[in-house]
């Protein structure tokens, strides 16, 4: 008995990692397979380096026009900016029509002009002025000011300023720190999580597409008197799923290798670290949906029934890529937290509030072991609609009708498959 056991567990482990190994060479071989890859790096490099070049190119630096402004003023604004934090490039105007001609067309954020009576100064701006900038040329004015004010005295302003300066020295505490790298690793679990649910969609697309093709061509009648329903059907996962995670890996790479080398990334160790935790939800994300894909895959005869019996699944998708997406900015919120218990939007939010410090490991390891649990129901689910429904032809069968039908996996299969005793 024990010696039977044995031998059928080998077989089926045999069958199961033929199918996978079809499943490889049939997709890694294909043309489309080939160009689609192409395609994916030259928009994965491409737009981060476009994306790098972008932002370096921005210049937030607002240029500020100076017309008869002597030194102390050009020095304050300089001064003021620096403690500010304001980028300011200060550039000589020779008389006032060309500092107003300079601020109407853009050129300039603002214009500094000295009244022809040199009794104060006349701000010229395109429309609005930034609060920062104006705070910035109000301080530097009122320098100005007091300057020549204390100077009648014959006092020295510069003196006093630094002696202010040294006794109304500010130490600024934080009572919560911002977690260092944190924004990095929230964009590496937001890209992740993007470039992981389109491969979910397109992997379990692809097995849906597989196993109707199989089923219309009559194929799977062949492969049925060899291999049992579920080892075909676990095969077909294992092997399109090895092939999807080969290509988010290679995307993964090349995104943190591109993101590093344009500066968009400081710390390579916070994409690893946030990869790994997006690969652990990947794998469970796509075992949920590419075993109901493939399940709906056998309930069609046609590919043109494919897309309206896989739409469910495309919306619940989309959805789950949609509330990732819209509750970014709302992660300590009660539905995010709510929804990151329930499977399968758990695979996109927990990435994302692991990368945001938004939950602890009672959360992570709960969650995980939900996830699994949730695959393990729809896998059980799958495979009986799958053993039930590969080969009815005609009709598409319901769900309903595939999870009722108690003798049809019993009279199909064995139609086709081989005496054991033989």
């Amino acid at each position: 008995m024990k010696e039977r056991t044995t031998e059928t567990r080998l077989r089926a482990r045999e069958a199961v990692s033929l199918i996978a190994s079809r499943e490889i060479r049939t997709r890694v071989r294909a043309k489309s397979f080939l160009l689609s890859n192409i395609v994916l790096i030259a928009v994965v490099v491409g737009g981060i380096s476009v994306w790098s070049i972008l932002g370096s190119g921005s210049d937030d630096t607002q240029r500020v026009g100076l017309v008869g402004v002597d030194q102390v003023v050009s020095q304050a604004i300089s001064d003021e900016a620096g403690a500010s934090g304001a980028r300011i490039e200060m550039v000589q105007i020779p008389d006032e029509p060309s500092a107003r001609t300079a601020t109407a067309s853009g050129d300039l954020a603002l214009a500094l002009v000295l009244r022809s009576d040199g009794d104060g100064y006349t701000a010229y701006t395109p429309d609005t002025v930034d609060t920062a900038l104006e705070t910035v040329v109000r301080g530097a004015v009122a320098t100005r000011a007091v300057t020549e004010v204390l100077a009648e005295r014959n006092i020295d302003f510069s003196q006093i300023s630094s002696e202010a300066a040294a006794d109304s020295a500010l130490a600024v505490v934080p009572a919560n720190p911002p977690e260092p790298y944190r924004d990095q690793r929230i964009a590496v679990a937001m890209v992740g999580v993007i470039v992981l649910l389109m491969s979910i969609m397109l992997g379990g697309t692809m097995v849906a597409a597989g196993v109707v093709e199989e089923k219309s061509s009559r194929i799977v009648e062949l492969l049925l008197a060899a291999v049992r329903p579920l080892h075909l059907l676990w095969g077909k996962i294992l092997g399109i799923g090895l092939v999807a995670f080969f290509e988010v890996m290679v995307l993964g790479v090349l995104a943190t290798v591109t993101a590093s080398l344009t500066g968009l990334l400081d710390v390579p160790s916070v994409a690893i670290s946030m990869m790994l935790a997006s690969v652990a939800w990947f794998l469970l994300g796509y075992l949920f949906f590419s075993t109901l894909y493939a399940a709906t895959g056998a309930m069609v005869s046609r590919q043109e029934e494919l897309g309206a019996a896989s739409m469910p699944l495309a919306i619940l998708s989309m959805a789950t890529l949609y509330v990732a997406i819209f509750g970014i900015n709302s992660l300590d919120s009660g539905f995010v937290r709510v929804m990151s218990w329930i499977p399968p939007f758990s695979a996109s939010l927990m990435p994302i509030r692991i990368a945001t410090g938004d939950t602890d490991a009672v959360q992570i390891i709960g969650t995980f072991v939900i996830m699994i649990g949730a695959c393990l129901g729809v896998s059980w689910i799958a495979a009986r609609v799958y053993q039930r429904s590969i080969l009815k032809t005609g009709a598409r069968v319901t769900w309903s009708e595939a999870l009722r039908s108690k003798h049809s996996e019993a009279t199909s299969v064995a139609a086709v498959q081989p005496d054991p005793t033989r």
